[in-house]
């Protein structure tokens, strides 16, 4: 009898094209979806791009977002900035935001994420996403010129840890308070390679935003 499989397991099983994945396996999933910002990304990505003689893969499945240096306060940070929103202009980037909130909330924001969605992000908040039933992490820009020229990532499929959430939360108790019980009790490094589901009746009456603070 073949095992259930857990939220994150059908997730990338969808995205490699499988009917089910193991636990441990390797496996190569095609990415919905790619975000970096003003820090992680044109800046390194561009010059090995240009080495490489490389092209984005989906200009489409791309989405930019300045914000990590802006405001502009000193030279280094308009230097950076300038190169992302050049690259942009010249890649013809269709989805850029330019110093108008957070990446790992503007990307949601403007319904970039959706249920199902294999997402990679250029940034540690990145699995933010899994807050819209999306599976969705962090990379470094190596690993992220791979995914911007084929549009494909490698990875192990972690284990699964379920935080069920019994009750509902206390006045001016939030979601941040429950993620610092967490980590109080499993440490910083609890949930190392693996996924997380969180369940339970306080976590289906928490709004999107406290959601969202969970998954981050």
């Amino acid at each position: 009898m073949t095992p259930a499989q857990s939220l994150a397991q059908k997730l990338i099983a969808r995205a490699a094209g499988r009917q089910e994945v193991r636990v441990g396996e390797i496996v190569t999933c095609k990415v919905d979806l790619a975000m970096f910002h003003d820090s992680s990304g044109p800046r390194r990505l561009q010059p090995m791009l240009e080495q490489l003689g490389a092209q984005i893969w989906d200009k489409s499945r791309v989405v930019l977002v300045m914000d990590h240096y802006v405001p502009e306060r000193n030279e280094d940070a308009r230097r950076i900035v300038r190169i992302a929103r050049d690259w942009a202009r010249d890649q013809q980037l269709p989805h850029v935001y330019d110093s108008i909130g957070i990446c790992h909330v503007v990307v949601p924001q403007h319904g970039h994420i959706r249920p199902g969605m294999f997402c990679v992000g250029g940034d540690s908040h990145s699995p933010t996403g899994g807050a819209f039933g999306a599976y969705m992490f962090g990379i470094g820009s190596t690993e992220m010129l791979g995914v911007v020229t084929t549009g494909e990532i490698w990875v192990q499929v972690p284990r699964t840890i379920r935080m069920r959430w019994y009750g509902r939360l206390g006045r001016a108790v939030t979601a941040k308070d429950m993620m610092l019980a967490m980590i109080g009790r499993f440490g910083m490094n609890g949930g190392g390679y693996q996924a997380v589901e969180f369940a339970g009746e306080a976590v289906r009456a928490l709004p999107m935003e406290e959601r969202m603070t969970l998954g981050t």
